[in-house]
């Protein structure tokens, strides 16, 4: 069997950095062990102001890919309940992917990224990247849902073991009323400027 791949990841929401925030990485970098992930705390609003979707639904598919840039990923299916940013209907498929996956013997694994389990709702922030969707920020783009006695539905969010995040912003982790965080997105729709300082200087130099 092949070792398995660790990645390591400084993940800034699939903004393009400058020239100027490489210095700033570094020192993250030098921060942190050497198989962490690292995040940038977000508010749920810039999240979504980053996200393609914001998607509720239910995994229906998993299968390690082989990607020509990225090694090895997953491809994850997700059928639509309901899309609280983008277009997707209730009953689409989204096909997305992770920065871990296995084919065979051979496993890529990024610390910190999501873990979806097939059959099981959940809530997923995706990100466009050069035409291909990913869950937005490794495992903090990702919510668990569970519903309570009364029907309402609730998300937690799924953050993981080896995922960093980095930066002063309190990162809600609920439980959370899907309404919520449906309202928090309709925000951010409807404000688009980032409430991060970083992400608004580099949108304004892109």
């Amino acid at each position: 069997m092949k070792p398995a791949l660790v990645r390591f990841s400084l993940t800034f929401g699939g903004l393009r950095m400058k020239r100027l925030w490489i210095g700033l990485a570094a020192v993250a970098l030098c921060a942190l062990p050497a198989s962490a992930s690292s995040v940038i705390g977000l508010t749920i609003e810039d999240q979504a102001r980053l996200a393609k979707h914001v998607v509720l639904g239910t995994v229906v598919s998993q299968i390690g890919v082989d990607d020509p840039e990225n090694g090895i990923e997953t491809e994850i299916t997700i059928q639509v309940k309901r899309d609280l940013k983008g277009i997707a209907a209730k009953g689409d498929t989204l096909v997305f992917r992770t920065r871990s996956g296995r084919i065979g013997d051979e496993v890529s694994m990024a610390d910190g990224d999501a873990v979806f389990h097939t059959g099981k709702p959940v809530l997923v922030f995706l990100e466009d990247i050069d035409g291909q969707l990913y869950n937005l920020g490794l495992s903090m783009g990702v919510f668990s849902v569970s519903e309570d006695k009364n029907g309402k539905v609730h998300v937690r969010r799924d953050i993981q073991d080896g995922l960093e995040v980095m930066g002063d912003t309190p990162v809600e982790m609920g439980p959370l009323p899907l309404e919520a965080v449906a309202a928090k997105v309709k925000k951010a729709i409807d404000q688009p400027e980032f409430d991060d300082a970083m992400l608004r200087e580099v949108k304004r130099g892109n």
